[in-house]
C-alpha cells in the first residue's frame, strides 16, 4: 500500500466517527491550546519589556552609589558634579548627564487652594539625548541655563493640563508655583513635553505624582544640596556597555580612593534580565500546561487500541491477501498522526484565540511566533508516533487465522 493509499484509509477511518475522532483529540487540543497561548502571551510581554526599554536609551548606564555596600559609605563618597566632569572624559561615552532627584514638593494646580505632589529632576543639556522626551511645545535646558542658575522648568502636557486648564503654546512663558520650605517660588515653564507615564484618560487624576525638569544647578540650590542622585550616559557602542561599566567604576574607585561603593547599570543588563525571567516563567509554565500533551496522547494509543480490535478481521482479511507486517502498521500508525495533527492544528487556532483574549485583559500584545507553531505540530506529530507505534505493532503482528476467527 502506498503513502497516497494510506493517507486516504487512514483518513476515512478517522472521520468515520467523528465523536470519538473529536474526544480521542480533545487532549492535544488542550494541550497545544495551553502552550500556544502562554507562549504567545509571554513573547507578547517580552516584547513590550524591550520596546519600553529601546524607550529608556540604548545603551543608557546610569552610575550611582550602591545601596548595599559592604563598605561604609562616607560623604566624600557622595557622587558630585566632579564625578560628572571627570566622566566625561571616560572614552566610550556619547552623552552624559548629572541627575537630581526629589519629590514631596507641592505645585499648585489651577485652583490656588488645591495642592500635588511634584517630582522633580534637575539635568543638563545632554539628557535631552539621553532620555529622548518628545518635546511638544517650547524648548529644552540649555548650558546657559544650567550656568545661571535660571528658574527654569520643562512640564508634561498632563501637569499643563492640571495647572492652566489647557496644552498649547501659549503655555511657555507662562509661570508655575512650586512650594518648599524655603516657601513659594516661581519658575518660567519653558517647554512641555509628553507625559509617558499616565494615559490621557487620567488627565483629571491626581494620584500620579507630577514630573518637572530643571537645570541641574536650580535644583540643588532649592534643595540646598551639592550631590547627585546618580549620573546617566550613553555609551557610543551599546555592544560595549558592559566593558563601560566596569572602566566608570574602575575611574569613581580610583577617584575615591575606595572600592566597592559604586555601580553601574546598562539598560541592556536589564533587559536581559527582565527577558531571562519572563522566558523562564514562560517554559516553566507550558512545561505544566505540556503535561496534558501526554495524557492526550495516551488517549489516543488507547483509542488506537480499541480501533485494533474492532479491526482485528480487517486486519486478518489483508494480511490474507498479502499486506505484509510494515503495511498494517504503517496504516494504524498513519492514523494516529492525522487525529495528533488534527488536533495539533486546531490546538493552534484556539491557542492563538485564548492569547488574543489572555493579552486583551492583561493589558499585553500577544504574539504567536512561527517557531512555537512549528513547535506545536512537530510535537503533536511526534505524540502521533510514539503513542501510535504500540497499537500498529500490535496491530501489524496479529496472526492473520487467529484474525479471521475473530468476532
Amino acid at each position: 500500500m502506498n503513502l497516497f493509499e494510506n493517507l486516504k484509509s487512514a483518513l476515512v477511518n478517522v472521520l468515520s466517527n467523528k465523536m470519538r475522532t473529536i474526544l480521542t483529540m480533545l487532549g492535544i487540543i488542550i494541550g497545544i491550546a495551553s502552550v500556544i497561548a502562554i507562549t504567545s502571551v509571554g513573547n507578547g510581554s517580552q516584547q513590550e519589556i524591550t520596546e519600553q526599554f529601546d524607550s529608556l536609551g540604548v545603551g543608557k548606564i546610569t552610575v550611582s552609589l550602591r545601596s548595599n555596600s559592604p563598605r561604609n559609605i562616607r560623604t566624600s563618597d557622595s557622587l558630585t558634579l566632579d564625578d560628572y566632569e571627570l566622566l566625561k572624559t571616560v572614552n566610550g561615552v556619547k552623552y552624559i548627564s548629572p541627575v537630581y532627584s526629589g519629590s514631596y514638593f507641592s505645585i499648585k494646580l489651577l485652583d490656588p487652594k488645591e495642592t500635588n505632589t511634584a517630582s522633580i529632576s534637575g539635568v543638563t543639556s545632554d539628557y535631552q539625548n539621553i532620555a529622548s522626551p518628545t518635546l511638544l511645545y517650547g524648548r529644552y535646558i540649555t548650558d546657559s541655563d544650567v550656568d545661571n542658575k535660571s528658574s527654569v522648568a520643562i512640564i508634561t502636557d498632563t501637569t499643563a493640563q492640571k495647572v492652566f486648564g489647557y496644552c498649547d503654546q501659549s503655555v511657555v512663558g507662562e509661570k508655575i508655583s512650586i512650594k518648599s520650605w524655603k516657601g513659594t517660588k516661581k519658575y518660567t515653564v519653558i517647554g512641555i513635553v509628553e507625559n509617558t507615564q499616565t494615559s490621557s484618560e487620567s488627565l483629571s487624576d491626581n494620584e500620579y505624582p507630577e514630573e518637572i525638569t530643571m537645570p541641574i544647578s536650580t535644583v540643588q540650590r532649592l534643595f540646598g544640596e551639592k550631590t547627585l542622585s546618580n549620573i546617566t550616559l550613553i555609551a557610543e557602542d551599546p555592544d560595549n556597555s558592559e566593558s563601560l561599566c566596569e572602566e566608570l567604576i574602575a575611574v569613581l574607585d580610583d577617584f575615591h580612593d575606595t572600592s566597592e561603593k559604586y555601580t553601574a547599570v546598562s539598560t541592556s543588563e536589564q533587559l536581559e534580565a527582565m527577558n531571562s525571567v519572563t522566558g523562564t516563567v514562560t517554559l516553566l509554565i507550558s512545561g505544566v500546561a505540556a503535561i496534558s500533551l501526554i495524557v492526550g496522547g495516551i488517549g489516543v494509543m488507547n483509542i488506537m487500541m480499541v480501533t485494533v480490535t474492532e479491526r482485528t478481521r480487517e486486519i486478518g482479511i489483508r494480511k490474507s491477501i498479502g499486506a505484509k507486517n510494515r503495511d498494517i502498521m504503517m496504516q494504524f500508525v498513519t492514523e494516529a498522526i492525522i487525529l495528533t495533527f488534527l488536533g495539533g492544528i486546531l490546538g493552534i487556532f484556539f491557542g492563538w484565540l485564548m492569547g488574543m483574549l489572555a493579552g486583551h485583559f492583561m493589558g499585553v500584545s500577544s504574539v504567536v511566533s512561527a517557531q512555537s507553531i512549528i513547535f506545536a505540530v512537530s510535537i503533536s506529530c511526534a505524540i502521533g508516533i510514539i503513542f501510535g507505534v504500540y497499537p500498529a505493532r500490535k496491530a501489524a503482528r496479529l496472526d492473520p487465522i487467529e484474525a479471521l476467527r475473530y468476532e
